[in-house]
């Protein structure tokens, strides 16, 4: 997993290098522009920076939509400077009371509140509302530190408890929540009034949270199993009033969690306070923000997710926790539905239907794939959440016994009538045109109407139509502006333009030319780092005389440590021909196999970066800095270059390009973690990276636990053939580093000539093929393999062969049925590999390097 990760905001109205240290492989990036989230990238650290260039890169090839609907919203507002602006609404901000609900937590208190008193806009008031304390720490925070802060002591234990207590408190027309753990953005509550303000429909209002750290596995982790953000695009949820609701919006998980919410107080009159039953502190362990927001829902107000309403959060750091809060999570769904099926008997087939989409579409496909490949999530996690819903049945109902006994003094009590009112039962959907060259109106047309058809024009050409459920309600410019920039972004971006992609790639060059700031003059020169090269040979003599020669012309002015491993040194040839290479150090490893050579030469590095070849390998003189400038980024462990053949003269070099050759494109290619398990049934191909011929990668690897040194049961001079390498790699991308293909580092192969020496080694290849995915079974559990070797390997054989007997296949049968053989005996041949580092025992192993003083 790659850590530490940094969390950083980048607002690209301001572009330019972010320095965020040395101590960070990769950063968390949330794309902004001028405070609008965009989305959010992972993006690597290169010499202590984030640098522009690579922000702006995976900003151009991922955002291009998201940008052009931002900039067809940003017109339609008339936020661009465009003429005739939008008039907004004769509607004051209403006051907002932020509420901040804690227990027991004066350190993050103090980070929460710090954040709270430097926002922008200043809200009427920050209550501080402590529940059953055990000590008087937050009241002293609080008083010393935050005097313009109002403390509020809650003693009857729960969560829900304390934000009852913040409504009766509250001044404010809004009351807004957030967690003791969080710090907002500056512009938070600046962002929560403008919605309210804009939109009188309004009821809720959710935010983004983002991660404020991902320093452990465990915060990693928790983004990767969903997190608490909901994503950078604006969403409204809404419901008919007073009838049931669809499935759909049952769950309203989708719009984010109670750590980030604005709820108007005159709603909790009609529809209750929050549920005491519910959430932390009580034996139902959660719930209570979802439970709200359905209810929210249910009451036919618009519930709104705005991602310019931003917090972050500290995630819990420790395994232990995280399984703690998932267990919490299974048993707080399981306890919402209960309560919501036992509320509202009219909603009781909507929830069956979502408990069942629980099952099936979150717990089970997680167990699947927990299974399946268990580096991806571990499966005790998911099994967690699977016990605390199985044990949350009945939860509800005994919480509710124990907390609010009397029925008649329960402050969650929903007031709206199931019988919707006449306007809107009426269902009609009314017709509206609106001309995008003028102000965008407010649509009153929605009121009392359950839908609008909006037909969208540019100086009266029909750009498209859209459909706005308005449930009763006016519709809003910004709203209206939403709708028409999700569906017709391109239309508005290019509108009245003779040639659209034309407009569009001068739009796409604006955002290049905005997105990659001139380099500075004067750059500092970073010191070059070391590189420890080493060539495997057995018994070769012409071949590494030739591959020498090729690497004492490298174009380089780093240190270089040039290192032969001979792996036949009862020959002595390699020793002769270094006496023509003074500087090469030789070692000697008397273990045959290509692994325990490579060892050695591990063993004998001295430099932080290793690259290898091998002795039939002649590379270019600009190889070694090709092959290592992209370790020069945190987050990339490893290096892979383009190895082509060296001449084709003979029909078995022909041939074994036929069969794939070395060669992986002219196009470089970056592989992590995410790709690594991209394949969610099938065998991750890690022998589509490369090999050990052309490969440079940081020293630090074989001091990683997870990655270690190469094994020996696999690679050329053992029974099981190849495939160490793609072993190795996948051992380093299933630990979260980054391996990149890097086609300009060009080495050529000397491949075998005669066709014997072709089929033995293509039957190696097929041994080690096999061997490799036995072991990433055996070692790491991946099930994967098994649907390589029983199914893919199989179908892939079967296929070839029926395109050879229809003549549709030029590859020769006799080279086929050498793979096939070797495939066979794949499994025999591990097991006399296993014998055979049995029986030579391990070999030379890397020690790791002392740090160095400061």
């Amino acid at each position: 997993m790659l850590l530490p990760i940094i969390p950083i905001d980048y607002d690209i109205a301001k572009p330019g290098d972010r320095i965020v240290g040395d101590s960070y492989r990769a950063a968390r990036v949330l794309v902004r522009w001028n405070g609008v989230p965009l989305g959010v990238l992972q993006v690597p650290v290169t010499g202590g920076k984030v640098r522009a260039d690579d922000v702006g890169y995976r900003i151009m090839t991922q955002f291009q939509a998201r940008l052009g609907r931002e900039m067809a919203r940003r017109f339609l507002m008339r936020e661009d400077g465009s003429p005739a602006p939008v008039q907004a609404a004769d509607r004051p901000v209403p006051t907002i009371s932020v509420a901040v609900c804690t227990r027991d937590r004066p350190d993050d208190m103090d980070k929460c509140l710090a954040a709270l008193v430097s926002m922008r806009v200043m809200p009427l008031e920050i209550m501080v509302v402590d529940n059953a304390p055990a000590t008087d720490a937050t009241e002293r925070l609080v008083k010393d530190r935050y005097p313009q802060c109002r403390y509020v002591r809650e003693d009857t234990p729960g969560l829900d408890h304390a934000r009852n207590r913040a409504i009766v408190e509250s001044k404010g027309e809004i009351v807004a929540y957030t967690d003791d753990d969080v710090m907002v953005d500056a512009g938070w509550v600046e962002a929560l009034g403008k919605v309210f303000a804009e939109d009188p429909a309004v009821g809720l209002v959710t935010g983004l949270i983002e991660p404020a750290e991902q320093e452990t596995e465990a915060q990693v982790l928790f983004e990767r199993y969903g997190g608490f953000g909901r994503g950078c695009n604006r969403t409204y949820l809404q419901s008919k009033r007073g009838e049931p609701m669809p499935w759909t919006l049952i769950g309203a998980g989708q719009l984010g969690a109670g750590a980030n919410m604005a709820i108007r107080r005159s709603l909790f009159e009609e529809m209750g306070y929050f549920d005491p039953a519910l959430d932390v502190g009580t034996p139902t362990l959660g719930g209570g923000d979802h439970e709200i927001f359905f209810r929210c829902i249910r009451s036919g107000v618009a519930c709104l997710y705005e991602p310019t309403a931003l917090v972050r959060h500290r995630h819990r750091r420790s395994m232990p926790e995280l399984n703690k809060l998932l267990y919490s999570y299974g048993h707080a769904t399981r306890c919402f539905f209960e309560r919501e099926a036992e509320e509202f008997p009219t909603d009781r087939a909507a929830i069956n239907k979502l408990a069942r989409w629980w099952w099936r579409h979150w717990a089970w496909e997680r167990l699947l794939r927990s299974i399946w490949a268990p580096a991806w999530f571990p499966r005790d996690l998911v099994m967690a959440e699977i016990r605390g819903y199985i044990r949350g049945k009945g939860g509800y109902r005994r919480a509710r016994q124990k907390i609010v006994p009397d029925e008649s003094k329960r402050p969650d009590q929903f007031k709206i009538p199931l019988t919707a009112p006449a306007a809107a039962k009426s269902g009609k959907t009314a017709l509206v045109s609106v001309d995008i060259a003028e102000p965008l109106p407010t649509l009153h047309q929605g009121e009392g109407r359950e839908a609008l058809e909006v037909l969208v024009q540019w100086k009266g050409r029909p750009l498209g139509r859209i459909k706005i459920r308005s449930a009763g309600y006016a519709v809003v410019p910004s709203r209206l502006a939403d709708e028409i920039a999700k569906v017709l972004w391109w239309d508005v971006v290019t509108r009245g333009e003779s040639n659209p992609a034309v407009a569009w790639s001068r739009e796409v060059a604006r955002w290049q030319d905005l997105l990659n700031p001139p380099e500075p003059e004067t750059v500092a020169t970073p010191e070059l780092e070391g590189v420890s090269v080493i060539v495997a040979t057995c018994g070769r003599t012409d071949d590494l005389r030739r591959c020498l020669t090729s690497l004492m012309a490298s174009e380089t002015s780093r240190p270089v440590q040039y290192i032969v491993v001979d792996n036949r040194p009862g020959l002595g040839s390699a020793r002769e021909v270094l006496k023509d290479f003074p500087g090469v150090e030789l070692v000697e490893e008397h273990k045959p196999g290509s692994s325990y050579a490579r060892n050695a030469g591990m063993a004998a590095a001295r430099e932080r970066i290793v690259a290898m070849t091998d002795d039939d390998m002649v590379v270019s003189p600009q190889w070694l800095e090709q092959l290592v400038a992209p370790l020069a980024r945190n987050d990339v462990a490893a290096v892979t270059g383009n190895t082509l053949p060296a001449s084709l003269d003979s029909e078995a070099e022909i041939q074994f390009e036929e069969y794939g050759g070395f060669g992986r494109g002219y196009s470089q290619r970056e592989f992590d973690e995410y790709w690594f398990h991209r394949w969610k049934r099938r065998a991750t191909p890690t022998w589509q990276l490369g090999g050990t011929g052309n490969l440079a990668f940081r020293r630090s690897l074989f001091e990683d636990p997870r990655v270690g040194h190469f094994d020996e049961r696999l690679g050329a001079g053992v029974p099981a053939g190849v495939g160490e390498d793609t072993l190795w790699f996948y051992q380093v991308l299933r630990s979260g580093h980054v391996i990149v293909y890097e086609p300009s580092a060009v080495a050529w192969h000397h491949h075998r000539v005669t066709m014997k020496e072709l089929r033995k080694q293509l039957m190696a290849y097929s041994k080690g093929h096999v061997a490799y995915h036995m072991l990433t079974f055996i070692r790491f559990r991946d099930k994967r393999a098994l649907v390589r070797l029983g199914y893919e390997l199989p179908q892939s054989v079967a296929s070839r062969l029926w395109s050879k007997l229809r003549g549709r296949d030029r590859y020769p049968l006799r080279l086929l049925a050498v793979e096939i053989v070797g495939m066979l005996l794949g499994p025999l041949s591990l097991w006399q590999s296993v014998r055979h580092v049995s029986r030579h025992g391990a070999g030379a192993r890397h020690e790791p390097s002392a740090p160095k003083p400061v």
